[in-house]
């Protein structure tokens, strides 16, 4: 199986962003630049990450929000959706 690529990920959860977003977008670009200097067989910047996006929004509600996670876990937006039912 190929290791996903943590940067990769975080820049394109980025770009689904809200510009007024500020502070998630400010915590998402800092995870980016901590995962930019890991060895990608690190898990940290992974953790960092998923703690960043629990912290502001631990239930997601908003498309856009469903689809970081998508993004973030594979999981298909309908599949988190039927989840939080």
């Amino acid at each position: 199986m190929k290791r996903r690529d943590c940067c990769q990920v975080i820049s394109k959860m980025i770009e689904k962003i809200p510009e007024d977003k500020t502070e998630l977008l400010k915590d998402l670009n800092w995870n980016l630049e901590d995962a930019s200097y890991k060895a990608p067989e690190e898990t940290l910047q992974w953790e960092r990450t998923q703690n960043t996006l629990i912290k502001h929004f631990p239930e997601p509600k908003e498309d856009w929000e469903f689809e970081l996670l998508s993004i973030f876990t594979t999981v298909s937006v309908e599949d988190l959706k039927k989840q939080q039912g």
